[in-house]
């Protein structure tokens, strides 16, 4: 037993005198009624004796209460509820003596559709009637909200889990079945025993459901792999499903454990607010995260199933199998899973260029968020679970996996790799903290990995190199760097110790791993174009002086093997950012993208067409500025228009096919008039006759209704809204919700701000509406208004989901520049209890800010580039 709360006394914990090892749960699901009964009997040790224990609970009904100790049944003479703690306490007569214990609870509980603890999904079946499942999301603390426990990632255990359902409906959990018994129209089924672990791993559903299965073939004992669904849909698992095999039995190899457990599940729910959930044995998704269609998805979905359960797999070890001590260390879990997810795909789909994608998705995230002062170090000290879903963010995601994959690069990958089997092997079926982890990594590479890594995890922010030329001396210099550009002298103390990746080497830097560990250094200027970071694997910014831009972008326009995709990419990246800080002008970064006028790669497009269209977005208030850039965009994708087309060719590589979507959504934001005429010409064809289908393939078919609902009005509404109810797959629907927020007239950017909170849109996609609506200028300042008339419903409806709630905030400011707006949102939430969302709060102040001082520095030199530039 792992209980380390001294180690933090004010973390909001249970008493560890009184400690679980087994609970035997059994669960009645009412999927009418929306109720649950349950019953569990939990296994104690009771180190010393006491009059209470306690146990956290939260929205269940206790019905009988009893421990049983050496043969005997006591009952508590009185019980109570901490509401703040979501604990209830059991207080007994007399003291309960050290040794062995039995807790016994009866108890009721809310099938809510909250999206958290045990809740109810709801489907239309093939008749159009509403039907349920029953499916669990407990991380990070909403066991609690199922069936009384320790719900601590530390208070570790085993479980014997039991649902009784209706006959017809099938039940799942961690574990396979190991008996099932029918009485009248009701089975009961119990599974195994599961292993030692955390309770916000265990799971377990009830439905109408259907699977395809696999087994994996190169493992000594054969997992069985299976894809649940809702009827019909089974099918679209099948991608998802072909590579489960596949990445069990890579991980099982490069961790050098093999997978535990005999099976591993994968369920689509349709009501699901995070992207997938990694519970031992039973993952579960949201529907766009699993299923995949080849002929009617967005290609763009199929990446994104590869990546979540190849993320969700790496859990089975990273999270499951070794779990994190504390909240302190999630990025231990989400980091390392999205590092070694990555790899895995990787591995399987070596076209795909997966790294480079890194760099230009995760990297930049990560990277973003944490130039913010509102941002927080990778390890964050949590003390209540109130504050633990805040931190579910791109720092621990993104960053973390972007550190690791520095630090793995830095050892070397397969030294790492050794490191990561030492640290499994050594804490299997227990916990750990990030401490552990640079343990094993120091033996396994006979370096101290905790000194390196310390300044990365346990301070906040990322460095900027500054890079000066004078008197044939390259200077180096780091500092601290933040989107605002006004760093206070106490803010920058730190000194990161950063693998440089010098390209060329010089011959004065004698470290072969290039790690500035002081302020500053300096070397010789090479002959020729140098890069800093090179392959862009190190988590920071460099400013480069223009006379190296100019070297660099010439090797670039030559198509000079020094600067490689990732290195393209990250240029791209860092100018614009530092552009948008004032590092360096706006005016800098449009001169670097001409030096990539015969760039034709996917990865390297997404982020030109991105941040040149952030531009053109951010300074939308100014006329003469927002339409130069658009002159500047159009220019720009011209050649790539032209080239690419409206056509996927049959065994067209997967990704020119995505670059033909960045390509076309660029040119037609930018008001492109051929691929304006284009999309209007298709999607009269696509909405007239059904079998036009194929006038819009299904990767560019949001980008079309973009285009046609900024260019037209009423018609073209009602054309995509029938589309979206009669979309018969849960990915075409989101293709349309993001696209409807591109509405330009004032009744009807209210009429989808209207269905945001309507039946017709899960509570889960409210943010693809928002998404739309908060790029699109004419509708971004009415969102802002709706969503501060509408705070009561939204606050209610996601009151138990309260990332969806920050979403709200975050997404219709994240592109204004209105300076004027920061002080009304200060005060139109200085009476409203905002704990819940408070760092969302204050990123959309601090990018306010950031947006709002780009554009007061700016407009003037912008508008002088443009004209001199004929734009």
């Amino acid at each position: 037993m792992c209980n380390k709360a001294a180690s933090n006394p004010n973390r909001v914990v249970l008493p560890a005198n009184v400690t679980p090892s087994h609970y035997t749960l059994s669960i009645v699901p009412d999927l009418k009624e929306f109720t649950f009964g349950g019953q569990v009997a939990i296994d104690l040790t009771i180190h010393e004796a006491t009059k209470t224990v306690s146990v956290n609970t939260k929205d269940l009904t206790l019905k009988t209460t009893a421990i049983e100790i050496e043969g005997k049944t006591i009952e508590p003479v009185s019980s109570a509820f901490d509401e703040h703690r979501d604990t209830t306490t059991f207080t007994f007569d007399s003291e309960l003596p050290k040794g062995a214990a039995v807790l016994r609870i009866t108890y009721d509980g809310i099938l809510s559709d909250k999206m958290a603890g045990f809740y109810r999904s709801s489907y239309k079946d093939a008749e159009g009637k509403t039907k349920y499942m029953g499916v669990t999301q407990f991380e990070a603390t909403d066991a609690r909200r199922a069936f009384p426990c320790w719900d601590e990632p530390a208070a570790k255990a085993t479980y014997t889990i039991s649902l009784t359902v209706p006959t017809e409906l099938v039940a799942v959990s961690n574990m396979p079945v190991a008996s099932e018994t029918q009485e009248g129209d009701k089975k009961t089924v119990v599974f195994e025993k599961t292993p030692i672990m955390s309770t916000y791993l265990v799971a377990w559903a009830v439905g109408e459901f259907e699977y395809i299965e696999t087994t994996t073939t190169k493992l000594e004992k054969p997992v069985t792999c299976r894809v649940y669904t809702l009827p019909g849909l089974k099918e679209q698992g099948r991608f998802a499903l072909e590579i489960t095999p596949k990445v069990l039995e890579y991980f099982s190899e490069i961790f050098g454990t093999a997978y535990p457990l005999p099976k591993l599940d994968h369920l689509a729910v349709p009501d699901f607010d995070a992207g997938a959930m990694e519970n031992w044995g039973l993952v579960t998704y949201r529907t766009v995260a699993l299923l995949f269609d080849e002929k009617t998805s967005d290609l763009r979905f199929k990446e994104q199933v590869a990546v979540t359960v190849a993320h969700e797999i790496a859990h089975q070890w990273f999270g499951n199998l070794v779990t994190m001590e504390w909240w302190d260390h999630l990025w231990l879990n989400e980091g390392f899973a999205t590092w070694v997810g990555t790899l895995a795909v990787d591995h399987l789909f070596p076209k795909w260029d997966t790294w480079s994608t890194f760099v230009v998705d995760d990297m930049q995230r990560g990277v973003g968020l944490d130039s913010l002062r509102s941002s927080h170090p990778i390890e964050v000290p949590v003390a209540d679970p109130h504050e633990i879903h805040q931190i579910f963010d791109a720092i621990s995601y993104s960053k973390g996996a972007s550190v690791i994959r520095m630090l793995s690069n830095w050892l070397t990958v397969d030294v790492f790799l050794a490191g990561i089997r030492r640290y499994l092997k050594k804490h299997e079926y227990e916990n750990a903290t990030t401490d552990d982890l640079w343990n094993a990594l120091s033996e396994e590479s006979k370096i101290d990995v905790r000194e390196f890594m310390n300044t990365w995890t346990r301070v906040i922010g990322v460095p900027i190199l500054d890079v000066t030329e004078a008197d044939g001396i390259v200077t180096v210099e780091q500092h601290r760097f933040l989107s605002t550009n006004d760093v206070k002298p106490e803010e920058d103390e730190t000194v990161w110790w950063v693998p440089l990746g010098v390209h060329p080497k010089p011959a004065s830097i004698a470290d072969p791993n290039q790690t500035l560990k002081s302020r500053s250094l300096s070397f010789e200027v090479p002959e020729g174009p140098y890069l800093l970071n090179k392959d862009y694997s190190g988590v920071f910014r460099t400013n480069y002086p223009p006379s190296a831009i100019g070297r660099i972008g010439k090797a670039i326009l030559d198509g000079s093997d020094l600067v490689g995709l990732s290195d393209r990419a990250g240029l791209v990246a860092d100018i614009a950012s530092l552009s948008k800080s004032g590092h360096t002008a706006t005016s800098n970064f449009l001169d670097l993208v001409q030096y990539y006028k015969n760039e034709e790669t996917y990865v390297v497009w997404e982020l030109l067409a991105g941040r040149v269209g952030e531009i053109a977005s951010i300074f939308a208030d100014n006329e003469r500025i927002n339409q130069g850039i658009k002159h500047f965009q159009r220019n720009l994708v011209d050649r790539m228009v032209q080239k690419l087309g409206w056509e996927f060719p049959e065994g067209e590589d997967y990704l020119t096919s995505r670059l033909r979507n960045v390509i076309l959504r660029s040119a037609g934001r930018a008001g492109h008039e051929a691929t304006v005429a284009e999309a209007k010409r298709r999607f009269a064809l696509f909405v007239s006759d059904p079998a036009h289908d194929s006038i819009l393939h299904p990767s560019i078919r949001q980008t079309a209704f973009e285009i046609v609902l900024s260019q037209g009005g009423e018609e073209e509404l009602r054309n995509v809204l029938k589309y979206f109810h009669a979309a018969p797959k849960q990915d075409q629907q989101v293709i349309a919700l993001l696209a409807l927020g591109y509405v330009q007239q004032p009744e009807l950017i209210a009429e989808v701000q209207a269905l945001a909170i309507s039946e017709h849109v899960r509570p889960q996609d409210i943010f693809y509406v928002l998404a739309g609506l908060s790029s699109n200028y004419a509708s971004r300042r009415l969102t802002w208004e709706w969503v501060k008339a509408n705070w009561n419903t939204l606050s209610n409806r996601y009151k138990g989901s309260m990332s969806m709630l920050g979403s709200c905030v975050k997404f219709p400011l994240s592109q204004s520049s209105d300076a004027a707006l920061i002080k009304e949102v200060k005060e139109f939430f200085a009476d409203k209890d905002t704990k819940d969302f408070q760092r969302a709060l204050d990123q959309a102040i601090e990018g306010l800010d950031v947006n709002s001082a780009w554009v007061a520095r700016e407009h003037e030199g912008l508008s002088e580039w443009l004209s001199a530039n004929n734009y």
